[in-house]
């Protein structure tokens, strides 16, 4: 998008800001060009793509175009929907795994779409019969009418700070987990709570994310078996002396969740944390935290190990791998990393654990490294 946005101001004046692109695909308009002119311009823009390494086809001086799914008919000012022509059209099937406001959506907007790219009721008439043959294949039980685009009327929107809940969906589960959950917002935060401004229906909605369908669940699976077999051997330890490495000869390890045992002769307390990048040089950081005064208050361990050496009590730090996951991916926008040291925030020993209870609403910090600033 960045670099389509880069190449919209390199090519605007070329056609007086009437250009457009989406993806791989752009569309212009040329007033009262000459097809030599037209030519000229054609020239022009090759050499402002081949300036940025990248190549590019054109067409000019049509008066009929597909662009995207839509057909421009400058000779008779018309527009229709298209398709490729070995293009398939394929929907989700009516009994498929999905939340029940999704399939129901699915046939109007297909209904809205096709009449807001479609001219006239002839126009549309001639393009939905592969879409209504697709949706009754589908299972659907809507016949598809043109619908006029009606004006919108302006109004005034009031902004608000929503905050989503997304529970995965699946048929197999009985229980109406979003009905539960407003009516838990419901019962805990009633009319007199303090927190009710913030946490109510108005401010807290509820959108089901959809589950993998078993196609990509497979294809999952066999990427992560095919990736485990053709792996290369990594080194995992670089201690110089193997009995002294803080996890038994694994501190090379990336994308961890580990948990920190401090033992003392009274008592017996667990910190759980993560690291993105190798666990020995967080492991460093811990041991920096330990020694150096003005580092204490780093981490709820640091401040405990703090609090030990000044009642001079004797400790010892036993640290294990809770689980290896993956950190932030720009594709799927989730933070395994984060999820997993939430849960095991959530479930260890409230006497034991030493994590405050503030780090379960902490943003997640491993998406800053795909943002444009840090690139």
């Amino acid at each position: 998008e960045l670099v389509g946005i880069y190449i919209l101001h390199k090519i605007n004046k070329l056609f007086a800001n009437e250009v457009g692109l989406y993806r791989d695909d752009g569309l212009g308009i040329l007033r009262s060009h000459t097809p030599s002119q037209a030519e000229r311009v054609s020239k022009n823009l090759i050499s402002i793509f081949k300036d940025l390494g990248l190549r590019i086809t054109i067409e000019h001086s049509l008066k009929i175009v597909n662009f995207l799914d839509v057909n421009l008919n400058l000779k008779n000012n018309t527009y229709r929907p298209y398709a490729k022509p070995n293009n398939i059209t394929q929907y989700v099937h009516v009994n498929s795994n999905h939340p029940q406001s999704v399939i129901k959506a699915i046939a109007p907007s297909i209904n809205r779409r096709l009449s807001n790219i479609s001219s006239n009721e002839d126009q549309f008439n001639n393009a939905s019969q592969d879409y209504q043959e697709a949706l009754n294949k589908a299972g659907y039980n809507y016949t598809l009418k043109f619908e006029p685009k009606q004006k919108s009327e302006n109004r005034r929107k009031r902004t608000r700070n929503i905050i989503w809940f997304n529970p995965p969906f699946s048929k197999q589960v009985c229980t109406s987990v979003g009905k539960k959950f407003l009516q838990l917002i419901d019962k805990h935060f009633p009319i007199d709570n303090k927190l009710h401004k913030v946490f109510n229906r108005n401010n807290v909605k509820v959108s089901y994310s959809c589950m993998k369908n078993m196609g990509a669940i497979i294809n999952t699976h066999n990427k992560s078996i095919l990736q485990k077999d053709n792996k290369p051997k990594i080194r995992e330890c670089n201690c110089r002396q193997t009995n002294e490495c803080p996890l038994a000869g694994k501190c090379l390890q990336k994308s961890i969740i580990y948990q920190a045992n401090v033992i003392t002769a009274q008592e017996s307390k667990a910190y759980i944390g993560i690291s993105d990048t190798e666990f020995k040089k967080r492991w460093y950081n811990h041991q920096s935290s330990f020694r150096l005064e003005h580092k204490k208050k780093d981490t709820e361990l640091s401040k405990y190990i703090w609090n030990l050496k000044e009642k001079r009590v004797d400790y010892t730090i036993e640290w294990t791998v809770l689980k290896q996951t993956c950190s932030y991916s720009n594709t799927t926008k989730k933070c395994l990393l984060c999820i997993w040291e939430k849960y095991y925030i959530i479930t260890a020993d409230k006497t034991k654990i030493l994590n405050s209870r503030t780090e379960l609403i902490s943003k997640c910090r491993h998406a800053n490294k795909f943002l444009v600033c840090n690139v």
